[in-house]
């Protein structure tokens, strides 16, 4: 799980455990092309804490959410079509979040936030460009990670657990298979 993660952040998270999983976090949600399923996976199976992931993760995304907040609130769509394209952030990505935002308000934000269809950073923006209150949008923002940062999370522990019990499964397979075909067959 942590071969997936760019080596520079499994490093952050493994020798900061709760601050790293913060930093990750927050540079995920406001400009840095991370996948947060990734960094929060990558935080489980590394061995951080649930509660640690959900604590820090989410203080860390909602406040790095905010920053793509005022960057589209204050900087707005000229800044965004010069340099969105070095954080893979495309016209129609902002496009479609600015409809979904604009149609759904504050509760666009909170959907957004628990069905991740539109990358964290592109709705935040689009959030701020719209317009939608700063205040609910944080509040939103800050529920809406929480379970998505649950999930993740056990997914990393599970994954590194279940891999453990596999492989060992699997050398128990191959053991069998190995005494079956030179301790059995040849008694035979």
């Amino acid at each position: 799980m942590t071969e997936a993660m760019p080596p520079q952040i499994a490093e952050l998270i493994r020798q900061h455990g709760d601050m790293g999983t913060f930093v990750a976090m927050f540079l995920e949600s406001s400009v840095i092309p991370i996948p947060s399923e990734v960094v929060i996976a990558g935080a489980g199976a590394i061995g951080v804490p649930l509660l640690s992931i959900v604590v820090y993760g989410s203080i860390g995304s909602t406040l790095g959410a905010m920053v793509g907040y005022a960057i589209g609130r204050y900087a707005g769509l000229p800044v965004i079509m010069r340099f969105g394209k070095y954080i893979f952030i495309q016209p129609h990505h902002i496009e479609k979040a600015q409809d979904f935002a604009a149609r759904n308000g504050v509760w666009g934000v909170l959907l957004g936030r628990l069905i991740p269809i539109i990358p964290f950073k592109v709705f935040s923006i689009a959030s701020g460009m719209t317009k939608i209150p700063f205040m609910p949008f944080v509040l939103c923002t800050a529920i809406g990670v929480v379970p998505r940062l649950i999930l993740l999370g056990m997914f990393g522990v599970m994954v590194v657990k279940y891999t453990k019990l596999a492989v060992l499964g699997a050398l128990a397979v191959l053991a069998a298979w190995w005494f079956w075909r030179t301790v059995c067959r040849r008694q035979a």
